[in-house]
């Protein structure tokens, strides 16, 4: 989302969207969202924290903040002050999204390595192949797993899903050992030549879910609950952020 493209919303996005009773005219707001921006689709609105405004949610994940005049559109983050210190309730709002959306992501289109022993902990790593950092990660891997630690590969080229890097994903998705595939893509440049089928359509699924997520480069590495912890993490910064 382009932060210029949405904040032109506010003078785009007519009154006309507000009931004579003052409540939100969905079809209206439809309508003048559609006509000003049409690459973005409104797939809720619903009240905001704060009185007088509500949350127009846009392309199942994104969101801003309109006036109850229908006049003003508010991008960024909002947070509440309250007694135990500032929340990002915008922030809060992702995390559940992610959560939902990466508890739907079939255990047979991930790539895993399983923590040894006792599991302490799951996160989901959006990779890249082609990235120093994310070989960089996977080079640890028997660290992360030694700490408990399981590890989700979901696949993100970021050349996109016509670029070299997501071809080779795919013949990596669909190899007979995936684990193996991976590591060798990752730690000795060596692609395998695997037949493409069903499973090569992880990739292009993968990425346009990163890209929903807010994913803008690799590794984007989140927890089960959604919470985003960072890019590369060495095994002892992973451990830290996880609380373990």
């Amino acid at each position: 989302m382009k932060r210029m493209a949405i904040a032109l919303l506010g003078m785009l996005v007519a009154c006309s969207a507000l009931a004579a009773t003052g409540k939100i005219d969905k079809d209206a707001l439809q309508t003048a969202f559609k006509k000003a921006f049409p690459q973005f689709k409104i797939t809720d609105i619903q009240p905001a924290p704060m009185e007088g405004m509500v949350l127009v949610e846009l392309n199942g994940t994104e969101a801003v903040y309109a006036t109850n005049d229908g006049h003003y559109v508010f991008t960024g983050d909002l947070i509440e002050l309250g007694d135990k210190g500032p929340v990002n309730l915008s922030e809060q709002r992702m995390q559940k999204t992610r959560s939902d959306g990466l508890a739907k992501v079939e255990a047979k289109n991930m790539i895993t390595y399983k923590a040894k022993g006792k599991e302490k902990a799951q996160i989901y790593a959006f990779t890249d192949t082609t990235c120093p950092y994310c070989r960089k990660l996977h080079s640890h891997m028997a660290d992360y797993n030694k700490a408990g630690i399981t590890v989700h590969y979901l696949a993100f080229p970021r050349g996109g899903p016509a670029s070299k890097a997501a071809q080779d994903m795919r013949h990596i998705w669909c190899a007979d050992d995936r684990e193996d595939a991976f590591t060798e893509a990752n730690l000795q440049n060596d692609i395998s030549e695997a037949k493409l089928g069903d499973c090569a359509k992880a990739v292009n699924n993968q990425y346009q879910m990163g890209v929903h997520m807010g994913v803008r480069g690799t590794p984007a590495i989140y927890s089960a609950e959604g919470v985003q912890l960072g890019g590369y993490l060495s095994p002892q910064q992973l451990v830290q952020r996880l609380g373990l």
